[in-house]
């Protein structure tokens, strides 16, 4: 998703919102204090991996990104914090998703210090620079959009299917199958990066867990079988021919190596 300026609700001010900033801070810091932004987070829309969060889930993640820190390509450090959300809600538009549904919007607010360190910052996302953003999250589920069967992904094909034979990104009696992500577990930090994993926004999903953040923090030879079969169903997609896999696959590594130095 990208940063904007709020066009159908009130903008950010911080002059307006510092009761709400000042829930996080430890002192009381003044409007001329801060810097606010304003990003859309993730909506309903069909995505490029054929999933889509559902109304559902908006509403439920809302609350979650609530005090969530604001990040740097999905690196978990303390030095990669720029801001912290103060505000989350989903707005629904006049628009229409692909799947011909009412497109709801999960908009968040966020604010940062005004400082040496973050001039150059709040001048890149001024001028559009630093624009696109990754939210990170745990999802319960990953339903079929045609029968509501849990989906899985079939390493050996590379594709998405349920135990009825549904494939996302298949249509079946004019509707087109997708993953329904359900069931939200937790919501970790929104990040900026160069390459959304998503058209609208990026998310690390899991049905039975985060499988995402297992590979981060895991050392694979010392795991179950089983666990390392849901490993290979992630490398196996991070070798799809697609540039923004290839990045996902750069970021993930990083991640790795971070978490070993610790």
């Amino acid at each position: 998703m990208k940063t904007e300026k709020l066009k159908s609700v009130s903008p950010v001010s911080a002059d307006v919102d510092i009761e709400l900033i000042n829930q996080y801070a430890e002192k009381e810091l003044t409007p001329e204090e801060v810097f606010c932004f304003s990003m859309i987070l993730c909506d309903n829309e069909v995505d490029r991996d054929m999933e889509r969060f559902t109304d559902e889930s908006l509403d439920e993640l809302a609350p979650l990104f609530l005090g969530k820190s604001v990040l740097f390509d999905h690196r978990w450090s303390t030095e990669k914090q720029v801001a912290r959300l103060y505000r989350t809600f989903v707005e629904k538009t006049d628009e229409k998703t692909l799947m011909g549904d009412q497109k709801n919007l999960l908009r968040g607010s966020a604010y940062m210090l005004r400082t040496d360190e973050t001039k150059e910052l709040i001048k890149s996302i001024e001028g559009g620079i630093k624009k696109e953003v990754s939210v990170g999250c745990q999802m319960g589920g990953c339903k079929c959009s045609i029968c509501g069967d849990n989906l899985s992904f079939d390493w050996q094909t590379g594709k998405t299917l349920c135990k009825n034979g549904h494939l996302t990104g298949e249509t079946y009696d004019g509707k087109l199958c997708v993953g329904d992500l359900t069931d939200p577990k937790d919501a970790y930090e929104v990040s900026f990066v160069a390459v959304p994993a998503q058209r609208g926004a990026g998310v690390t999903k899991g049905e039975d867990g985060d499988k995402i953040e297992f590979l981060k923090t895991i050392d694979l030879n010392k795991i179950s079988k089983e666990k390392k079969i849901e490993a290979v169903k992630i490398l196996q997609t991070s070798i799809i021919e697609d540039d923004e896999r290839n990045e996902r696959a750069r970021i993930l590594a990083e991640n790795k190596k971070f978490m070993e130095e610790k």
